[in-house]
């Protein structure tokens, strides 16, 4: 079973990213988390945010025990640059590339993930059981939730507007 997690559009260069990167990506998840806690370093902080969201992921939405997990690659991707400039002397620019980066966290885990009920069902039974007319007759109800609630819809006459340009002429 694969855990994903990723941040998009990190403000920092992907090269500074993968410098911590490779230094936690042969541990497991918790001994990566507590040595990215203590890395005096802006990637650091910002790995440590995508791998505990990639832990919590796998223990709250799949119900898996965070001592089975194993890292199984962490992706540090480039992203297309903001592109700046400094004005300097004669008239002058030199060039400043704002560059940032994704970053994608994957997990791996040995066991089955545990399996959550959907939606509960509630078994009704007609009018006509309850006087005893068929009996073992019964319908499947879904039960009521915010979703089975029906829309109710409101009705909006579509107005347009037409718009006319006016040609600056000089005239008042």
């Amino acid at each position: 079973m694969l855990i994903k997690a990723q941040q998009k559009f990190s403000r920092q260069t992907s090269t500074r990213l993968r410098l911590v990167a490779a230094a936690v990506k042969k541990l497991s998840p918790a001994v990566a988390i507590e040595q990215l806690k203590f890395m005096d370093l802006k990637a650091a902080e910002t790995l440590l945010l995508v791998m505990k969201q990639a832990v919590a992921n796998a223990t709250n939405n799949l119900g898996l025990s965070a001592d089975a997990l194993t890292i199984k690659e962490i992706i540090v991707g480039e992203v297309p640059q903001y592109k700046r400039f400094q004005p300097v002397s004669r008239g002058r620019a030199h060039s400043i590339l704002k560059r940032s980066a994704h970053i994608r966290v994957v997990l791996e885990s040995q066991e089955a993930p545990v399996a959550k009920p959907k939606s509960k069902t509630v078994v009704a039974k007609s009018t006509s059981e309850k006087t005893g007319a068929l009996q073992g007759a019964s319908q499947i109800v879904p039960a009521r939730t915010s979703a089975s609630v029906p829309f109710k819809q409101t009705s909006r006459s579509q107005t347009t507007v037409r718009t006319s340009s006016v040609r600056k002429t000089g005239e008042r």
